[in-house]
Parts: structure tokens; sequence; C-alpha cells
């Protein structure tokens, strides 16, 4: 009685570590699991065309949203430049004063008499009244030299002083010279203007009839079009006189001061992105089949061990490589591994870069 009781406590215990077995091995986890460090992709932020600082709104650590203004530049010459170049686009845009343009037109007109008066020569009565005045100095050199001779022969017997007899030569001379003048006159009005006047006077009626018809016209549409780009410029440099967060981010480095001089493109700070939060573990090359973009995980931190953090597969790398040397896993460090991407889903801000985490793949999507 006692061996038979012996065999059946031993048939029994094999039966109950049957079903163990069994049990455990229906129940194995067989879920891929992997360790890495949190990482967090971060933007470098700063001013395109840079000056003096003038307010640093946020410090180091602090939570920032998209738009919000984190850092402000000194920007009165940027808006005197952004104002002239906007009054220089509205007056492309409207086009010449009506003063201007009567300013324009009396010019046009007074350069077009003076082409026509060269190109047509003098005018006859102007040439009448030369000879005229060509006769009465003739006239008036003929008395004048008759006068003279007259005191020339008189003095010549002391009849009249010398001084008398002088007087009546500068006389005659005097206006023997007015009658060459005179002559020289007539024959520059008969010959009328030089070709080289004519040339001239035409060439700023051609000028001045040039600056009528662009003032009238209005200005060239590709000029308005230069002007307007102008004004465009000067307004998208006058945005970078702010440091603008591009999105939901952690302030990381910020090291700049009011006053500062920053040349243009220096980052002045560092943002970690909110929702860029991932850790990046490592699958065998045999198992990778059972990973897709997309796939749900768990998280766990070594402060939240109870807490998983909800993760997605986010990238699965196209190129199989060895293990990192400092990775840790299950699997033997030669086997060839395959890099995967998990983005954590951090709602509470407690995730931050550099904490180790442990990451479990839920099976399917």
């Amino acid at each position: 009685m006692k061996r038979k009781r012996i065999i059946v406590i031993l048939i029994v215990a094999a039966i109950a570590g049957g079903a163990a077995l069994f049990w455990g091995e229906f129940h194995k986890d067989d879920s891929l699991q992997g360790s890495g460090t949190i990482e967090a992709r971060n933007i470098r932020v700063g001013s395109k065309v840079g000056g003096r600082i003038d307010q640093v709104l946020v410090r180091e650590g602090d939570r920032v949203h998209a738009g919000q203004v984190l850092v402000t530049f000194d920007d009165k010459e940027m808006a005197a430049e952004l104002e002239q170049s906007k009054a220089t686009s509205d007056k492309m845009a409207r086009g010449y004063r009506p003063e201007e343009i009567a300013e324009a037109r009396a010019a046009a007109a007074q350069a077009k008499a003076e082409y026509e008066q060269r190109k047509n020569g003098y005018r006859q009565q102007d040439i009448d009244a030369a000879v005229a005045d060509l006769d009465r100095a003739k006239a008036e050199e003929i008395r004048s030299n008759a006068d003279f001779k007259r005191y020339e022969a008189l003095a010549a017997k002391d009849l009249v002083s010398k001084q008398q007899r002088d007087t009546a030569e500068a006389t005659w001379k005097v206006a023997l010279a007015q009658e060459q003048n005179a002559q020289h006159k007539l024959n520059e009005l008969k010959i009328g203007y030089r070709l080289e006047e004519i040339a001239s006077a035409e060439a700023k009626y051609q000028q001045t009839q040039a600056t009528l018809d662009k003032l009238e016209h209005g200005n060239r549409r590709e000029d308005v079009d230069l002007a307007r780009a102008a004004y465009s410029f000067e307004e998208a440099r006058f945005r970078e006189r702010q440091v603008i967060a591009p999105t939901e981010a952690t302030v990381e480095v910020l090291d700049v001061r009011p006053g500062d001089l920053i040349a243009p493109n220096t980052p002045v700070a560092t943002l970690l992105e909110a929702d860029q939060i991932y850790v990046r573990i490592y699958i065998p090359e045999t198992q990778i089949w059972r990973v897709k973009v997309g796939q749900k995980a768990e998280v766990r931190l070594d402060t939240e061990r109870d807490a998983p953090i909800d993760g997605v597969v986010e990238q699965i790398n196209q190129q199989a490589e060895f293990l990192p040397r400092n990775v840790q896993t299950r699997d033997e460090r030669v086997h060839q591994v395959i890099g995967i991407k998990v983005r954590i889903n951090d709602t509470s801000g407690h995730v931050l870069a550099g904490m180790a985490a442990d990451v479990k793949l839920m099976p399917g999507k």
C-alpha cells in the first residue's frame, strides 16, 4: 500500500508539473522588447538679420508655444527702412503728381519753341531791325568822321585846341566800332544759327518730351513690381526683428542678454520639441518582420515603472547593423539588428532627454 501511494503521488506530481510547464509555455510573453535612452529633437532658432538684442522674454527651461516671441531685436533702423520702402512702392503704384506732369509739359513746350526758333532761323523782323541799326550806325560814323576831319584841319591852323580835335577823333572811332558791331549782328541774323546750336536745341527738346511722356504714362509695370518686391523684402526683414518659437517646445539653451550684438543667421536659442520625444531600440533582424510602422508600444521609465507611457513605431531603419556597444539587450551583441524609432506620446511633460527607457512592442498595430 505504501508503494502504491508513492507511485500515485509521483504520477500526480508529473501531471501537475506538465500542466504547469504547458501553462507557462502557453502564456509565455513573446513580445519584442528593447531598451534605450530618451532623445528629443531640437531646433536652433535665430534671426536672419541679427542686430542688438532688445528683450529676452523667456528663460531656460520654460515651456513655449508656437508663435511665442522669445527674443526681440532693436528695430528702429529696420522700421525706418520699411517705411521708406513702403513710401517708394506707394509712389510707384500711384504714378506722378499732376503738378509734376504740368511742370514737365511746360519745360517740353519751352524746349520745343527754342528748337523751332533755331531750326527756322531768325525772324524777318529781327533782320529788318538789325538793318536799321546798321544804317543808323553808318550815319553816325559818317557824321563823326566828318566832324573829326574838320577839327583836324582847324587844329592844324591852331583855330581849335588839340583836346577838341582828340575828342572828335574818339567820337568817330566809337561810331566806327558801333557800325562794325551792327554789321556783324546783321551778318549773324542772315546766316542763322549754327548747326551745333540747332542740334543741341533739338536734343534738349527730345529729352524734355521723353520726360513728359514718362510722367504722363506713369511708371512701367516692371518698375512697380520691383518696388513692391523691395517692400516685401523689407517686410520680411522687419519680421526677423523677433525670434519666434516655431512649435510647442522647451527652451534648452538661451545664452543671450539685452544689449548683445548678434550676427545675422546666428542661433540664439535651442528648443526641444514637445511632440518629438522618442527612444531608439534595436530588434534582431530575424524578428523585424514582426514590426510595422504605426505599431503601438509601451514605454517604461526607471522613474515610473508602474505607469507605462504610450508610444508608436515611427521609423524602421532600412539597413541592418551590428548592435551598438552602448545598448543592452537580451541578445548577443554579435547579432545584426535593425534600429526602431519609437515616438513617445508624453502628455505629462515628465519625459526628459537622457532618461533610460524600456520599450515593449505590442502585437499587431
